[in-house]
């Protein structure tokens, strides 16, 4: 095992690629990236950028990139502290992938002292990589607002798509705000899907099964639909909208004929982020994210929490006629996912 630790301005480091099994885990490029690490195994591929702490692509190995990026912001990183407007505000580098937040946004002013972009240490800020035989584990720096670092064990299975992600949130100093929830909230960006699939709770919280946020009400409630206990969330082409469900198991999305799903395990009797949520779905006409979300917990220096999740590929064949069809195979696959 080699233990790199990515500085906040400049890295020194040298990767060798590892092998085990059927899965090659070694240095590259990446859009701009130094450094970057792709995990494969001749079937799927992913790519860590430990620069800006995120997955960054997600895909078969013959296929284009599941994951959504701004190609704008390519190669680009955060010099220590969230970017700044003329006026001086803060505003989001949104470089796209997968990353993890560590607290409810309700929660962002209280404990960063702005409540949006979201905590930097997290969401752009440069991560260590120690590299394992079949992926990598990446850790980010401790924050200065909440006190706490996350640590993510990414790794690819030697054959087909499965990743299994191991997620830790680690509180190793006194946050600004005490007493303090924190979750292990994981936001996964995807190119535009046909539509995005939750798995219903038949004992839910809420009284349709699903939560509509208001800021988009009209619109999400227009893009959606449910087929007994499955909620089909139609992206909307012009405005941005966003729902979330008390869901078990899976959340999933079906982008051009391929399925993308996320399976986790919702805890019973715990308390949820966003009034009860373990899985929302947050739709605009560039880019639609898949959100799952552990318990909340209130952590005191010292404690950790754990969450983990898996996330998988399904090519779906070529002749489907209809969008029901489509989604039929999909639910056929992913009701038969352990």
């Amino acid at each position: 095992m080699l233990n790199i630790k990515c500085a906040l301005c400049t890295a020194l480091f040298t990767l060798l690629p590892v092998v085990m099994a059927g899965t090659d885990v070694a240095e590259i490029d990446y859009q701009g990236w130094k450094r970057s690490i792709e995990i494969s195994n001749g079937h799927a591929k992913l790519v860590v950028v430990p620069a800006i702490g995120r997955i960054m692509h997600y895909g078969f190995i013959d296929s284009a990139n599941i994951l959504w990026s701004d190609p704008s912001l390519h190669g680009q990183t955060l010099a220590g502290e969230p970017k700044r407007n003329k006026a001086g505000k803060y505003v989001w580098t949104n470089f796209g992938g997968d990353k993890v937040w560590p607290n409810e946004q309700s929660d962002f002013k209280r404990i960063n002292g702005y409540s949006w972009p979201p905590d930097h240490w997290f969401d752009g800020g440069p991560h260590q990589i120690e590299m394992l035989g079949d992926g990598v584990i990446m850790t980010s720096a401790v924050s200065n607002y909440n006190g706490a670092r996350s640590i993510r064990t990414i790794q690819l299975a030697p054959t087909g798509s499965r990743v299994n992600i191991d997620q830790r949130i680690e509180k190793l100093q006194t946050a600004r705000a005490e007493p303090l929830r924190y979750t292990i909230w994981s936001v996964t960006q995807l190119i535009p899907p046909r539509e995005v699939l939750f798995n219903l709770n038949p004992l839910s919280k809420f009284s349709l099964g699903y939560y509509v946020f208001p800021s988009s009400r009209a619109t999400a409630l227009k893009n959606l639909k449910l087929e007994g206990r499955i909620g089909v969330f139609l992206p909307d082409p012009l405005k941005c909208q966003k729902i979330g469900a008390d869901s078990n198991h899976w959340l999933a999305a079906i982008v051009d004929n391929t399925v993308i799903a996320q399976f986790f395990r919702r805890v019973p009797a715990q308390s949820y982020p966003d009034g009860g949520l373990s899985a929302e779905a947050f739709t605009c006409p560039n880019y639609t994210e898949l959100e799952v979300l552990s318990p909340l917990m209130t952590l005191q220096v010292g404690q950790r929490m754990q969450f983990s999740i898996s996330w998988e590929l399904h090519r779906l064949e070529d002749g489907f006629e209809t969008a029901e069809q489509r989604r039929a195979a999909a639910l056929d696959w992913l009701s038969n996912r352990p």
